[in-house]
This record gives structure tokens, sequence and C-alpha cells, in this order.
């Protein structure tokens, strides 16, 4: 037996020295150690991956592109654009040394996500007879098996159970997961994501269909003037997330200062087990003009709640269906929302205007407690902000600005200062 677990170390460890090998960029995030931040690390991997396994080409490269990039400071992408506006098309990789700025190991990270190409657009347009005959398809799961028993699937009598329903989970200690994904190029993808958290029954009980949460997605972008359409699950952050943020970014010590500046990324697919934080409908990016884009979205989903005295007492976030509890907070209310952005990305400032209005089926009013005096109450909310970038030669001033229904202001800014290129105070 440990034969065999020695064996099977060794190729793990073999697996990983080979992926890192292979792919510099993994490099950037190795300083990832608290348990909060993996998640949020393992979907920006799978994003990055993504971007690897289909490179830009470095000579039709936007701006929007590069800063898909988290490792690139705004001056490094400003420079590289200036490079090929300057000397026309790169013919070698190794030109990227001749950008002022770039380092070594910048150089190294990028070289996994850019090729040399023609410099027209024709290779980037989707051709959809190709759709089906050169897509990559993945099936992936996860299963947990516990080695100890917890409390919660102990053996209790009938007599127990009946007056103590809560005491025992409903499933077996068994998680799993089990995700498809269909990808073409970086312009399409589909995705079916289904979990059982440990404790939830499985086709069994209330779970008839198998799984307790199911999530599917169909994700297009840069098609002509279409930025991005997502149908199914979704995820939305503009500016600096006063207004709309699900799960975007945060501002956790493992961020970089080169790019703390530079947060939403509009509408984005969503591929995560995290049965909270999206948006269920419909979102589309369409470009104006040459820096003009607007976005708008539409998102109706049931959400956990307590409900008391047909009041929305709290909203329940964890996903967990387990206990009888449990169950009788699941999809307790409807939240209906929609909202629109409108954003100007300019050479010296970037613009952004954003509205979100949101109505639930129940108001809701949240026990008064001296932590949630300030909690949103009612049926209707709508916020309104805006959010700016401006450049002035080596500072960057951004932030965004926003206020809600009861004209309550909230103002997130910051000013940044860059004497060298990899050089950064904030």
């Amino acid at each position: 037996m440990l034969i065999r677990v020695f064996i099977v170390c060794i190729l793990v460890s073999y697996t990983v020295v080979n992926l890192q090998a292979q792919s510099n960029w993994i490099e950037w995030k190795e300083d990832v150690s608290e348990a909060e931040e993996m998640s949020g690390w393992q979907e920006q991997y799978e994003f990055l991956s993504e971007l690897a396994e289909h490179p830009f080409n470095i000579n039709t490269i936007t701006k929007e592109q590069l800063e898909q990039l988290p490792f690139l400071s705004d001056k490094i992408i400003e420079n590289i654009l200036y490079y090929i506006y300057k000397y026309g098309p790169m013919v070698s990789k190794k030109e990227l040394l001749g950008i002022e700025g770039m380092d070594w190991q910048t150089r190294r990270f990028l070289e996994d996500f850019i090729y040399i190409g023609a410099s027209d657009k024709e290779e980037d347009k989707v051709y959809w007879k190709n759709v089906l005959k050169y897509n990559k398809q993945e099936l992936l799961t996860r299963v947990d098996i516990p080695l100890y028993m917890k409390s919660g699937y102990a053996d209790h009598s009938e007599e127990v159970l009946e007056k103590y329903p809560n005491r025992k989970y409903y499933g077996n200690p068994v998680y799993h997961n089990l995700r498809y994904r269909f990808q073409y190029r970086n312009q399409l993808y589909m995705g079916l994501t289904a979990e059982k958290d440990a404790g939830e029954p499985f086709f069994c009980k209330y779970n008839k269909k198998g799984y307790d949460f199911y999530s599917a997605y169909f994700f297009l972008q840069d098609v002509k003037k279409l930025k991005s359409l997502a149908i199914g699950n979704y995820r939305v952050s503009f500016g600096y997330g006063l207004v709309i943020n699900t799960g975007g970014f945060s501002f956790g010590k493992s961020g970089s200062l080169g790019t703390m500046n530079r947060f939403g990324r509009g509408i984005a697919k969503y591929t995560s087990t995290d049965e909270n934080n999206y948006l269920q409908g419909i979102a589309a990016t369409y470009k104006l003009k040459k820096r003009w884009t607007l976005s708008a979205f539409y998102s109706f989903r049931k959400k956990d709640a307590r409900i008391e005295d047909m009041f929305i007492r709290s909203l329940k976030t964890d996903g967990f269906h387990r206990l009888k509890k449990d169950m009788e907070k699941k999809n307790m209310v409807n939240n209906q929302l929609i909202g629109s952005n409108l954003t100007y990305n300019g050479k010296t400032v970037e613009l952004g205007l954003t509205g979100v209005y949101t109505v639930f089926n129940k108001v809701l009013n949240p026990d008064l407690r001296p932590y949630n005096l300030y909690y949103p109450r009612g049926k209707y909310f709508f916020n309104i902000g805006t959010n700016y970038k401006f450049f002035l030669h080596k500072f960057i001033f951004s932030g965004e600005t926003a206020f809600d229904k009861s004209d309550k202001i909230a103002t997130l800014n910051m000013l940044s200062y860059s004497q060298a290129d990899h050089t950064s105070i904030s």
C-alpha cells in the first residue's frame, strides 16, 4: 500500500514539474497561501490557462486584451501598444525586450499569452463551420471522502430525530462535483456544473434529480462589435464594485500594487461551484464606437432566505442544504435585477457610468441589531455610480463614487505614482 502511495506521489510531482516548466506565468502567483484566497486563485488560474491555450496575436492586440493579464502594469501596456504603433508589426518574440520597461521576467510571463501573427484581423474572425470541428471539451470531477465521522452523521433514534430534526444530515458525507466545459478558441464557451455538498442527499429525498446545485452557461465574446454575450449563469463587475461586483475581484493583500487601479472585468462567464455569487439570465456588451461600449444585463433567480411574518429576515448564502432548517430556507424568495453600464476607454481618461435596479418579491427587513442598523431594508433598491481613471504623466488617479435610493453616498479613490516602470507608490 505504501509503495502505491509513493508511486502516485512521484507521478503527481512529475506532472506538476512538467506543467510549471511549460507555463512560466504560474510563478507569478506562487505566494498564494491563505485558504480564503485559494478559491479566487483557482478561478483566475482557469481563466489564465484558457488565455494561454488560445494566445493573442501581438500585432493586433488591444488594450482591453492586455488588461486581462494581471502581471502587466498600466505603464507596460501603454509601452507595448506604443512600440507596435511606432515600429510596426513584430517579427519575433525577442522584440519584447526592446519595449521600454520590459524586464526579463515579465517577458517570460507574456510569451505564454501571445504569438507572432499577421497585422490584419482576418484570423481573429469566428467561422461557425469550424466550431464543432476545432474545439476543446473537458469533463472534470472531484470527490472528497472524509476519513473521520462528524457528529452530523451519527445515528439517532426516530424519537430523538422527531424531536430534534436538525441533529442529523439528510445525506452521506461524500462531497462531489461534476463540470463539463466546451471551448472554441477564446471566443465561445459553454458549460455545465453540478455539485453535491457533504451531507446533502443524492438521488433521494428532496434531491430526486441528483445534485443539489446545477449551473449552466453560454458565453460568446469578440465577434465583430459584440464584445460579449452571456446566457445562463454569469458574473458582472464594473468600476471598483461600489454598484455591482459578483465576485470579480477583492482588495486582498495578495493583490498586485501595479494593478490595484484596474479592476472591473465587465460581463464574464460563471464556472464556479459557489451557489450564491452569480446572476442568472442574459447579459451583453456592444461596441458603439471605437472607444465606447454599452452593456446591459437582466437576472431572475431564487434565493435562500429566512422568512418570518412575510418579511425577509436574512439571506442564506452558504449554499448548504443538509438539515431541515436549511430546507425551510431554500428558494424562498425571488430576486430580479436589471442594470446597464456605459464605458469610455480613452488614452488618458477612462470613464464609466453604471446603474442597477433590483427587487425582491418580499420585503427585506432584518431583525434590528446594533450591527445591522444600516443594512438595506425594503423591497426595491437601486444604485447609480460613476468610475473614473485619469493618467497624468507618472500619476494615475482612479476611483468610483456611487449613491443609492436614500441619497447615501459611497466613494473609493486612489492616487498612484510610478517613477519607474516597475515601481509604484499608492
